[in-house]
Order: structure tokens, then C-alpha cells, then sequence
């Protein structure tokens, strides 16, 4: 039985990016039917909100995809701490499914259950959501590009330059020249698509530069096995195989809870070779 709170979010907002930690109920996903059953029992309400607060204050969602979406499950034991964590549904993305897992871990030990609880465990899952969208306004406009592509693509160009004024020149959002440099492509503009082509590799470059000294930052602050393979994704996001190697190595060396890192380690190998 997986225990559930009311959907109490996380909005930490770096630059351009916005990430959401929700902690949902697992049976049917109707929290209001849950809760009467659940204080029937006994009231964890306190308790789920010194668990959620860790989980909050550890949650650092790396920065490598334009949006998704993990849901993690763990257990504890009555004295917080964690039997085993596990990805319940994956982002497809192994970095982004990895620092949600690692923010569980790194949370633990949470507070022992309450003493008038009964359980011997609890279970839990989680939801880690990430965007790089700015503002709703513009989510609105991606959304409309994206409704109309193919459809009508001179109003997809619309919708898409207007998303794209909202933050013109910051080298997070280089997808959407990606997407821009589709639509003028299916609109036979060439000499436009090549230009935002252009425009996307010269933004994305200068996106993994930044990211890489992010990341070895961390490394140097840390010194941890997640710290490693954070580091290991973004030199494989530059295309630095050897170096994303050397660092997912590293990881591997760190600790014994290393099978997604030696998963990574594979992917990284295989695209090495295209």
C-alpha cells in the first residue's frame, strides 16, 4: 500500500527553469477517498510533511532536457530508513531519472515513524517533473507551435517566434531554433531553416560549455559518485565520449549501487562508435 499526501509542490526556479517534486497517492490516485481511509488508521499528515520537506530541500534537477517527467517509488523502515528505491515509470532520459533517485538517497535517513504508528514500513512514490520553459505565457506558445506544425506551419512559425522573443539568446532554450528550423524547412524557406540551424548549434555549444564547468564544479564540491556521472552527461551531451568515459568510470568506482551508472556507461560506448 503506497501512502499519499495532498499535492504539495516544489517550484525552484534556477535560470529559465522550473522544477516540480509532487509526492502522489499510488491506489487509484484519489487522494480525497485515500485520506478518509488513511486517518481512520492513523494521522501521518505531520509526519508526510517533515518526509516531504527533505525530499524538497535535497531535490537538484539536472539540467538536460527541455521537459519530463519520473516517478520514483521507495521504502522505508519504522526508522526512516530506506529499504530500497526503484524508477517506477522512466523520463527516458538515465541523468534526469538518476538525480531523482539520488535526492531519495541523499534525503535519508528520514524521521522515524511516529511511535503510536502501527506500520513496519511505508511506501512512497514520487513525482520529479522538470521544464526549461520560462513562463506560462510562454508553454502556451510552444504548446501552439507544436498544435499547428504540419497543420498550418505558418502560424506554428508564429507561435514559435513569439516563444522564442520571450528569451532570445539564452543558450538553454537553443531546441526551439530547433524546432523553428522545422517549420521553416516545411515551409521551403531553406536559407531561414539553415540560420536557425546555425543558431541551435552555436546555442547548444555554448549550453554545453556552461554545463561541463557547472559540473565540475560540482565535482569539486562534492566528490560524489552522482556528481561524477552528472559530469559524464554532459560531456556525452558535447559529444566528449572520452572524457564522459573517464568521469562515468569514476562514478562506477564510487559506489557499489552503480547499475544504472554501468547501463550509461554502455549507451555512452554505443554512441561513441556512430
Amino acid at each position: 500500500m503506497f501512502w499519499g499526501m495532498s499535492t504539495k509542490s516544489l517550484l525552484t526556479i534556477g535560470v529559465f527553469v522550473s522544477f516540480l517534486v509532487t509526492p502522489v497517492c499510488a491506489e487509484s490516485f484519489d487522494y480525497r477517498g485515500y485520506q478518509e481511509k488513511a486517518i481512520n488508521q492513523y494521522d501521518m499528515s505531520e509526519y508526510m510533511e517533515k518526509l516531504n520537506k527533505k525530499i524538497e530541500d535535497n531535490w537538484r534537477a539536472p539540467e538536460v532536457m527541455e521537459e519530463g517527467k519520473v516517478s520514483v517509488i521507495f521504502k522505508i523502515d519504522r526508522d526512516g530508513k530506506i529499504i530500497y528505491t526503484e524508477v517506477d515509470k522512466s523520463s527516458g532520459n538515465a541523468v534526469f531519472d538518476e538525480s531523482a533517485v539520488n535526492t531519495i538517497k541523499t534525503s535519508a535517513p528520514f524521521p522515524h515513524l511516529p511511535e503510536d504508528s502501527k506500520r513496519e514500513y511505508l511506501t512512497l512514490k514520487y513525482n520529479f517533473e522538470s521544464s526549461i520553459i520560462k513562463t506560462d505565457t510562454m508553454k502556451k506558445y510552444v504548446e501552439n507551435s507544436e498544435r499547428y506544425f504540419n497543420v498550418d506551419n505558418k502560424l506554428a512559425l508564429k507561435y514559435i517566434d513569439m516563444a522564442i522573443k520571450e528569451i532570445d539568446g539564452n543558450s538553454e532554450c537553443f531546441f526551439l531554433y530547433a524546432r523553428r528550423y522545422k517549420i521553416n524547412k516545411a515551409l521551403g524557406d531553406i536559407k531561414s531553416a539553415e540560420e536557425d540551424l546555425e543558431k541551435c548549434k552555436k546555442l547548444k555549444k555554448l549550453y554545453d560549455t556552461n554545463r561541463i564547468r557547472t559540473c565540475k564544479q560540482m565535482v569539486a564540491n562534492e566528490n560524489s559518485a552522482f556528481s561524477y556521472f552528472s559530469l559524464a552527461s554532459a560531456y556525452d551531451s558535447a559529444g566528449d565520449y572520452p572524457n564522459a568515459i573517464d568521469a562515468i568510470d569514476k562514478a562506477i568506482s564510487m559506489t557499489d549501487l552503480n547499475h544504472s551508472y554501468k547501463r550509461y556507461r554502455a549507451e555512452i560506448i554505443m554512441r561513441s562508435k556512430d
